[in-house]
């Protein structure tokens, strides 16, 4: 079965005219009968235009192929992928065509799907810790529970601003802003809980290493899940998603 990887680069080298006659007949005809692939196209070719139109024309070709470079370093080379395709294919794409390909792979919807798989499903109940006269917060657990996190989160930031202490609204407000694609506002909410001593503190790092997951920041990801020890309910998930990682 074709990786997503290689999906992705099959379709960047036949957008960009990189493929010999009968390989871009066979893709043509794989094509016709793939969905998922027709959208893959679509997407990059909506994507490519967008870049051409708003990259900067003062730019100069050796600043942009130098911040290339160093995206390549970063999310390219640390990858442990049995194929990598030389970084002067992605210059010989041009520029847009270059950026695309990275951002596609740091952004890619397959890593979206590792972090919905391995997402927090517990529900978050508020009688259990002690707090079920807080009718807020109750409220906030039933949106919560019902996945309407915009509604939950907006309670649960209130209850956090009265009382940031409370490691139960902190990891729930962490876990809800990483669900509205808020990630990069979760992690120092769950960091703070992390260097507690809560009941709380290795959910708080399994939650932060979803947040960075989110982010596409796989090394970070994987420094966080390596946190969480055995005795944690997250731990199999943890070292199951290490290895999906690497």
């Amino acid at each position: 079965m074709i990786s997503n990887e290689d999906k992705l680069l099959k379709v960047a080298r036949y957008l960009e005219g990189d493929m010999e006659p009968e390989e871009q007949i066979g893709f043509e005809q794989t094509l016709a009968a793939d969905e998922e692939l027709q959208k893959l196209v679509a997407d990059y070719r909506d994507l490519h235009q967008t870049l051409k139109m708003h990259l900067a024309p003062s730019q100069s070709d050796q600043e942009v192929n130098e911040k290339l470079r160093n995206l390549n370093d970063q999310y390219f080379k640390s990858r442990k992928t049995a194929r990598i395709i030389p970084f002067v294919q992605y210059l010989k794409w041009g520029s847009a065509a270059a950026v695309l390909i990275i951002g596609l792979f740091v952004w890619a919807p397959w890593n979206a799907d590792l972090y919905e798989k391995y997402a927090v499903k517990k529900e978050m109940s508020v009688a259990e810790r002690g707090d079920g006269n807080d009718n807020e917060l109750q409220k906030a657990a039933e949106f919560y529970n019902q996945k309407n996190f915009t509604a939950a989160v907006t309670l649960l930031k209130k209850e956090y601003q009265k009382d940031s202490g409370n490691a139960l609204v902190a990891y729930y407000y962490g876990l809800t802003l990483t669900e509205i694609n808020k990630p990069g506002e979760a992690i120092p909410v769950l960091e703070k809980l992390y260097a507690g001593e809560s009941v709380f503190k290795y959910d708080a790092a399994y939650g932060i290493a979803l947040s960075h997951l989110k982010q596409g920041n796989t090394l970070s990801a994987i420094t966080w899940l390596s946190k969480v020890p055995e005795s944690n309910g997250n731990y199999a998930k943890a070292q199951e998603l290490i290895q999906k990682l690497k």
